[in-house]
């Protein structure tokens, strides 16, 4: 549970990841604030089964099936062995499985410029893990296939459903000594679904590439990659954590490859703790900066009037207007550094306060909701409380 103030960006809403609703005003606990449960089971030594579902603020009409994180039968052929099948995290993150676990890590929440974008924590298949020791290192590799239906909340809040297919994750770390270095891959076929307007700006843009204009063509394909709707997307990832006496150092680094899409991007981030007795001070830098520029808006109008008319040419001017401003929709272009503690003053319970300041550059904004394109910078300051129950 957590509350967290804004200054700067007025009326966006801030979002801890993608699939919420975000906050609908400066001050508000929807961010942060969530509950989960987890329901183990154990029919004897190779068998095993999972239940898990959080609950947080998402848009409005979201399916059951969303809330529901995990939900696997497991079998354990040998001890360092296993295989799970139904829904399962993906292994892409260093912190895949615990993201909504808030005790899990020390910050008021994962670096929304690294974790926020992605819906696809989750994935209904199959999954292999295999362990093994060399040495003084313990290694664990892990693969999932198979697909997946989640929602993401757009610009406005409202909700947009996605379709994974032929998902293929996979995931190896080494931990020894203190130092846990992690690589990750993913790679599906993406699907998002299109709303009236969408469609009506796509009929728009291929009506105009009738007009025989010299060079039209290709500045209608680049408007039309502002309104991405799927394909192929791939993702690599590095990891690491040095968690050895007081320090702590965390880094995660990505690649996300969406080919003729505004979501092709760059993101890092590194953080350093110190620890005394039961409180944990920290820094955290972080960075997400797409592989293009923002495209400005092309002049249609000008090449356009003498072939179909300055009236008609101001209304092409409109939709390439509009399909300019859409790719603010999906781009991510921004920069957080920020620091705070945690106090754990219980056996399963930590207090947290952290202090961020944010830097969203211009048509960057697709973390907050009800952005207008513009560049902002402003304040967060987040209080937590987060706890974990159970035998």
């Amino acid at each position: 549970m957590g509350v967290v103030g804004k200054t700067g960006a007025r009326d966006w809403g801030f979002t801890r990841n993608s699939t919420q609703l975000g906050a609908g005003s400066d001050l508000s606990a929807a961010p942060d604030s969530r509950l989960g449960g987890q329901v183990n089971w154990s029919g004897g030594s190779p068998w095993e089964a999972a239940v898990q579902g959080v609950l947080m603020s998402r848009p409005g009409q979201v399916p059951v099936r969303d809330v529901v994180e995990q939900a696997y039968l497991g079998y354990r052929p040998l001890p360092d062995t296993r295989i799970r099948l139904g829904r399962t995290s993906a292994d892409i993150f260093l912190y895949a499985d615990s993201r909504n676990v808030g005790y899990a890590f020390p910050w008021a929440r994962p670096p929304v410029d690294f974790y926020g974008f992605a819906p696809l924590t989750s994935i209904d298949g199959i999954d292999l893990e295999q362990r093994w020791n060399t040495g003084d290192a313990t290694w664990r590799a892990r693969a999932t296939a198979g697909s997946l239906r989640t929602s993401v909340a757009d610009a406005n809040g409202s909700r947009i459903p996605v379709r994974a297919s032929e998902i293929l994750a996979v995931g190896l770390s080494r931990e020894s000594n203190g130092l846990l270095v992690k690589l990750s891959y993913l790679r599906g076929q993406i699907e998002l679904s299109t709303d009236p307007g969408v469609l009506a700006l796509r009929r728009g843009l291929e009506d105009l590439r009738a007009v025989p204009v010299p060079g039209l063509g290709r500045q209608i394909d680049l408007l039309g990659n502002n309104l991405w709707t799927g394909g192929i997307t791939s993702y690599m990832a590095v990891a690491a954590q040095y968690d050895r006496g007081p320090w702590t150092l965390i880094a995660e680094g990505s690649q996300l490859s969406v080919p003729d899409s505004p979501l092709d991007a760059r993101r890092a981030y590194v953080s350093l703790g110190w620890r005394k007795n039961a409180v944990t001070y920290y820094g955290i830098a972080s960075r997400v900066k797409p592989q293009d520029r923002a495209r400005a808006e092309p002049d249609l109008a000008s090449a356009l009037a003498p072939a179909v008319g300055s009236a008609a040419a101001q209304q092409a001017q409109m939709l390439a207007g509009y399909a300019t401003a859409a790719a603010s929709n999906y781009r991510f272009d921004q920069s957080t550094v920020g620091a705070g503690f945690r106090w754990d003053f219980a056996a399963n319970a930590a207090l947290k306060f952290q202090v961020d300041r944010f830097n969203v550059r211009q048509n960057g904004g697709a973390g907050w909701r009800h952005h207008d394109g513009q560049a902002a910078k402003g304040t967060l300051v987040s209080v937590l409380v987060d706890f974990v129950w159970g035998p």
